[in-house]
């Protein structure tokens, strides 16, 4: 348990100082470039964002649920990856011309050539880090995050200033997968294992063809409304609501990206030691909401100052649709393990059909709602959430005996605490209204007067989160009193 603490410890650091990069390089983006300018790259990296999910074909599950990790192994999960990504790489970049084409935008042609490009790279990269992980070394995994992000930015603002426009987007991903290929490959350079074999593949196939494939279906989620709007739309409209959307997926994937690098090792290995892996779903969960929850919920009333805050007032119509996906990602975020949880069970085709129709009701959804507007749009994610949440609690009782009363139970504090939360934001929002108010102020109050309110509330109830917390800053007040 120490290993996985460490790790979690190393992936959720990790990850939430690539999540800061992340938004100073996004804060500087947005007011270095145009709506439009950023709609149309949009476009082009919702569609390849798609097509990263099916690049491995499961290599990288296939060797971090495997019982045993051998040499055979690695070289056929090099194998998969290879024709897999490699393959993309030239169907993308033969595709690229017919797509700007579908998408009445010849710019972007050249910008789908050069992000076809970073697949090349990808083999080297997915593979090492499925090593790295399957031993919970995560800290290597961090470094390798970091410095590629740090890396990547500085690329990007770079060419933007020199006037290449969205293309410096572009081209600074593909620098940024450059450096994660140099970096993966000298953290695992004791394994000395990089030559592929395209022999029996047929296993990994089985994993990955279902894997892969729900995995883009959850891809398309984040993407369906960039591409939905990017046809029956302008770019301009593309921008703004990628946006709202972005602003949503930074406040959540702070928590959920470093919690997510370490469910599936976490998953699988407490299947290969026979444990109660519903149990600790339930937990997990709980555990996850509690923090989550309360964050989300408090974005939902600051949308506006935040948005306007980290890019300006030219992005004020992002703020109502970053409201409604605050809500969306609440309930979407019940489901965060399920993933997990199903391929550690081996119940991959389950976990795709699910994925297949709540995908079927989102697509149909946004372009109902496309006409009356973007708000509306974010209202179709709301939607297709509560959708598949019914349905994945309907799944997990099925197939795994999940009892959905002992998860609501499980619920009941973590929903207190972010009703507080909630509410402590719209008093505050009802004596100081946000839409005139000074951003800053704005964002400061609620730090200064909602954290406290969180702590209190997670300690009086006795969130299992609260002592984790203590846990963590435990080390840091024995060096103080030590000095």
């Amino acid at each position: 348990m120490s290993n996985i603490r460490r790790g979690l410890l190393f992936s959720v650091a990790g990850k939430y100082l690539m999540r800061v990069l992340g938004l100073i390089s996004t804060v500087l983006i947005a007011r270095m470039l145009s709506p439009t300018e950023i709609g149309t790259f949009a476009i082009a990296s919702s569609l390849v964002m798609i097509l990263t999910e099916v690049k491995l074909l499961g290599a990288n599950a296939f060797l971090i649920r495997n019982q045993d990790m051998t040499e055979t192994d690695i070289r056929r999960a090099y194998g998969m990856a290879i024709l897999m990504c490699w393959g993309i790489a030239i169907l993308l970049i033969a595709a690229a011309g017919p797509l700007s084409l579908f998408f009445k935008h010849y710019q972007l042609q050249a910008v789908f050539s050069i992000l076809a490009l970073s697949f090349l790279f990808a083999p080297y990269i997915s593979i090492p880090d499925a090593i790295l992980s399957r031993t919970f070394r995560f800290k290597e995994i961090s470094i390798i995050e970091m410095s590629a992000s740090i890396f990547q930015m500085i690329v990007t603002l770079t060419l933007i200033y020199l006037g290449y426009s969205f293309y410096s987007l572009a081209w600074g991903q593909l620098s940024g997968m450059a450096w994660r290929f140099a970096l993966s490959l000298y953290f695992t350079r004791e394994t000395k294992v990089y030559f592929p074999s395209f022999a029996n593949l047929s296993e990994i196939a089985k994993l990955g063809l279902f894997t892969s494939a729900a995995n883009i279906v959850r891809r398309i989620h984040y993407s369906a409304s960039d591409i939905v709007i990017g046809r029956m739309g302008s770019p301009t409209e593309v921008g703004v609501f990628s946006r709202g959307m972005g602003f949503i997926d930074f406040v959540s994937q702070i928590i959920l990206d470093g919690v997510g690098g370490i469910a599936q090792p976490y998953m699988s290995d407490l299947k290969r030691r026979g444990e109660d892996i519903v149990a600790a779903y339930i937990k997990a969960t709980a555990l996850l909401l509690s923090l989550v929850w309360p964050i989300l919920a408090v974005a939902s009333v600051a949308a506006l100052p935040a948005i306007r805050l980290l890019f300006g007032e030219q992005w004020d119509l992002s703020a109502p649709i970053a409201t409604v996906l605050a809500f969306w990602m609440i309930v979407k975020v019940v489901n965060f393990f399920s993933p997990q949880l199903l391929i550690a069970v081996g119940h991959e085709r389950i976990m795709f059909r699910r994925d297949i129709l709540c995908f079927a009701v989102l697509a149909v959804s946004l372009v109902v709602a496309y006409p009356y507007g973007l708000a509306v749009m974010g209202m179709a994610f709301l939607f297709s959430s509560i959708v598949e949440l019914s349905i994945t609690l309907w799944l997990l009782r099925r197939y795994l005996k999940l009892s959905v009363r002992n998860l609501a139970k499980a619920l009941q504090r973590p929903m207190i605490v972010t009703l507080a939360c909630y509410l402590l934001a719209k008093v505050i929002e009802l004596f100081y209204p946000f839409q005139s108010a000074s951003p800053l102020l704005v964002l400061a109050l609620l730090a200064l007067l909602v954290t406290p309110t969180w702590l209190l509330s997670i300690k009086l109830l006795k969130l299992q989160i609260y002592d984790e917390f203590v846990r963590l800053i435990q080390p840091v007040f024995r060096r103080l009193k030590a000095q």
